[in-house]
């Protein structure tokens, strides 16, 4: 016997406001943050260093110790690649704007892998990969990822 099953289907926004721990080698980023400092970790093997900081290091699967191997890294990085779009990206939302917005893929000068954040004060026609750029940071910062405000052209 077969049965009929309703399914129901709503679009929209759910806000949920929480605090969590983020663990310690992310708790010492953050607090780099605040202070409007980028600290990543350095792989004891290979010696690659990644931004935001990991406990294993995802090229030779060695844990990286938390006691060492930290690095104060520049505010410096080059442009890997960008989009243009429309969604807002951020903390909390995910609406559409009205115009498009460039986001790019960051390497920070001395790390082996990219973040991504807006550009800003740059029109989609003057944006290279390969060009260099610094952090925007936030006037008032609060130890959380949107301390940094985006990317500008150097």
């Amino acid at each position: 016997m077969s049965e009929n099953k309703v399914i129901i289907k709503n679009k929209g926004l759910v806000r949920a406001e929480f605090n969590f721990w983020v663990g310690l080698y992310m708790d010492k980023f953050y607090d780099g943050l605040e202070n409007k400092k980028l600290i990543g970790n350095k792989c004891p093997k290979c010696g690659h260093v990644f931004l935001p900081p990991r406990k294993i290091c995802g090229k030779c699967k060695v844990t990286i110790p938390l006691e060492e191997n930290w690095v104060d890294l520049p505010e410096t990085g080059t442009l890997e690649n960008y989009t243009l779009t429309a969604y807002k990206v951020s903390d909390r939302r995910g609406r559409k704007g009205k115009s498009l917005k460039p986001y790019g893929m960051i390497k920070i000068d001395g790390t082996n892998c990219g973040i991504v954040y807006p550009l800003n004060n740059m029109e989609p026609e003057e944006i290279k990969t390969g060009m260099k750029v610094k952090i925007e940071w936030a006037k008032k910062t609060k130890g959380e990822p949107s301390d940094i405000e985006g990317f500008v052209k150097v």
